[in-house]
């Protein structure tokens, strides 16, 4: 598949994960996506929504940027940059990636409800 699929694609899951509240095309930086109707678990579980739909995945040193590293890419350079577009063959590759936004998605909920300092109870 060819950049610009993959581009295409990934927009098409921007707007749809944000209820079409994010108009972006391929030029956009990654830094105008984010808003308070868009946040980064938004962005993470678009990031998720790419991976599982397409069997392809973000390189693992992606996931040790910051995303001040990042933000002002553009969509179609962020892309070229960070996407392995080798199918993944791991029958398990889908669930793995799930599990890996639960776990953001638990930790932000925490820390909205308990508060950054707040000790973790388990």
């Amino acid at each position: 598949m060819s950049t610009a699929f993959y581009v295409s694609s990934f927009i098409t899951i921007l707007h749809f994960v944000s209820e079409d509240l994010i108009q972006c095309d391929a030029g956009t930086a990654i830094s105008e996506l984010f808003s308070d109707e868009f946040d980064d678990l938004d962005f993470e579980l678009s990031l998720t929504c790419m991976e599982a739909t397409h069997k392809v995945a973000f390189k693992e040193d992606f996931w040790e940027v910051e995303i001040e590293d990042y933000e002002e890419l553009t969509i179609e350079e962020f892309i070229e940059k960070y996407l392995n577009m080798s199918e993944q063959k791991d029958p398990l590759f889908v669930t793995k990636r799930f599990l890996f936004y639960e776990k953001s998605l638990c930790e932000a909920m925490r820390e909205e409800y308990e508060g950054p300092d707040t000790p973790m109870l388990d």
